[in-house]
C-alpha cells in the first residue's frame, strides 16, 4: 500500500472515525481541544449513524466498533443503540476505559459485547432537569421512569444468559427487579470487566480464551435475542 494510500486511512480515521478497508469505526466524543469530554451526543450520534449505514451499504461482512466515550445524552445515545439494532451486518463493540451510563447501554446493541480488561462498567437511574411548572416537572418525572424501565429492560434481556442470573434461574422480571433494587441501594453501580462479565453485561475481555485478539472477536453472528419470559 502506497503512502498515500496510508495518508487517505490516517485522514479518514482521525477526521472521520472510520477505517472502510477494514470495516471499523471509532465511536468517541467530538474532538475539540476547546471543549471538555462530552461524552454521548448529537455530533457523535450522527457522524456514527452516517458511518455505520456507509458500511452497510457496502456489503452486510461484520463491523468492529472501537467506542470510547464516559457517556451522556439519552436520546442520542440510544439513537446509536437503535441503529445498530436495525442493521443486518453483525456488529462488534469493543469498549474502552468505561462503558458507563448511556454508553453501557449502547454495549448491549453489539451482537459481539467485549471490554478491554481495565475497562470499568456503571449502571444507574439517568438524571432529570425539572422546570419550575409543576405540570412540567411531573410530566419530566413520568417519563423518566419509562426510560428507567426501557434501560432495565436492555440491561435485563442481554444480562439473563450471564453466569449470575443463569445459575439462579431468574426469569426477565426478576433480573429487572434485582437490577432497580441494586441501582437504588448503591445509586451508581461500578463494575470491573470480570464482574460485568460475570452479570452478563458483556460477552467477553480481550485477552482472555476466545477473545486473545482483535482477529477472534471479529468472527460473530447476528444475536437473536432471548426466549426468556
Amino acid at each position: 500500500m502506497r503512502k498515500t494510500q496510508l495518508d487517505n486511512i490516517l485522514y479518514d480515521i482521525h477526521a472521520h472515525g472510520i477505517n472502510y478497508h477494514t470495516r471499523e469505526i471509532y465511536l468517541h466524543s467530538h474532538t475539540d481541544a476547546y471543549d471538555e469530554e462530552p461524552g454521548v451526543e448529537y455530533r457523535m450520534a450522527t457522524s456514527f449513524i452516517k458511518n455505520l449505514n456507509f458500511l452497510e451499504s457496502i456489503d452486510k461482512s461484520n463491523i468492529l466498533i472501537h467506542m470510547h466515550s464516559i457517556g451522556g445524552e439519552w436520546n442520542d445515545g440510544m439513537a446509536i443503540f437503535n441503529t445498530i439494532r436495525a442493521i443486518k451486518s453483525p456488529t462488534v463493540v469493543l469498549s474502552y476505559a468505561q462503558a458507563s451510563s448511556v454508553s453501557g447501554i449502547i454495549l448491549q446493541a453489539a451482537d459481539k459485547r467485549v471490554m478491554m480488561p481495565d475497562c470499568e462498567f456503571l449502571i444507574h437511574h439517568g438524571s432529570i432537569a425539572l422546570d419550575n411548572n409543576s405540570l412540567a416537572a411531573k410530566s419530566a418525572i413520568e417519563f423518566n421512569e419509562r426510560i428507567c424501565k426501557r434501560m432495565l429492560k436492555i440491561f435485563a434481556e442481554r444480562a439473563i444468559v450471564g453466569a449470575f442470573f443463569r445459575d439462579r434461574g431468574f426469569s426477565l422480571r426478576k433480573v429487572m427487579n434485582y437490577l432497580d433494587n441494586k441501582i437504588r441501594n448503591r445509586s451508581d453501580w461500578y463494575l470491573s470487566a470480570e464482574e460485568a462479565l460475570y452479570y452478563g453485561f458483556c460477552d467477553g475481555i480481550l485477552g482472555e480464551k476466545g477473545y486473545e485478539d482483535i482477529d477472534k472477536i471479529r468472527n460473530v453472528r447476528k444475536y437473536k435475542g432471548t426466549t426468556c419470559d
